[in-house]
């Protein structure tokens, strides 16, 4: 995770301490949020899923075809976060 972390630090400068700091992984859903992305959280026994969608790039996983399932509400948010960035950056993700 602390890869991930890092990649979070260096896209947004939002430093994620560890695997418990949700308050810092929130900040990237306010950021994602100001940039017109709806980010969707669902969380239930055993399912863990983050996605995302803009009126201009459409519903992020839904490109691939996949559900969007992740082993934590924090690793989801930062994995959403830094797939919006390359779509943002590149056209792609």
């Amino acid at each position: 995770m602390s890869e991930l972390f890092e990649k979070v630090k260096e896209a947004y400068g939002i430093e994620i301490h560890d695997e418990s700091d949700m308050t810092n992984a929130w900040k990237l859903v306010e950021i994602l949020k100001e940039k017109g992305w709806v980010i969707y959280v669902i969380t239930a026994k055993g399912r863990e899923q983050v996605d995302a969608w803009h009126p201009t790039f459409g519903s992020l996983f839904a490109q691939f075809g996949e559900s969007p399932g992740f082993k934590s509400v924090l690793e989801g948010i930062c994995n959403v976060a830094l797939l919006i960035r390359g779509l943002e950056e590149n056209g792609t993700v």
